[in-house]
């Protein structure tokens, strides 16, 4: 897992899927979606993705609101910045 800040906190990503019986019961998860036209690059944070489209899981300690209902867009510039983290910058 990678550590990074997002919207003020620490949270950890994986391009691992954490199973819901994996999953601690005091942290919160999210997961990422990959965009189709470069699959290495995540776009779009969500409660749960399909498994066609998932790219991620982000762990976080505290909640956070999503911006626009149930999902949150990811910057282009932030996607690359974490496909480039993983080595998947390609």
């Amino acid at each position: 897992m990678k550590y990074l800040k997002f919207k003020g906190q620490k949270v950890g990503i994986t391009t691992d899927r954490i199973e819901d019986m994996d999953r601690e019961a005091d942290k919160y998860y999210y997961e990422l979606r990959r965009d189709e036209e470069h699959p290495h690059v995540p776009y779009m944070i969500e409660d749960s993705v399909d498994e066609e489209g998932f790219w991620g899981t982000m762990v976080t300690e505290e909640p956070f609101e999503f911006n626009q209902g149930d999902f949150h867009s990811l910057t282009e510039e932030l996607g690359l910045k974490l496909a480039e983290k993983f080595g998947l910058n390609r």
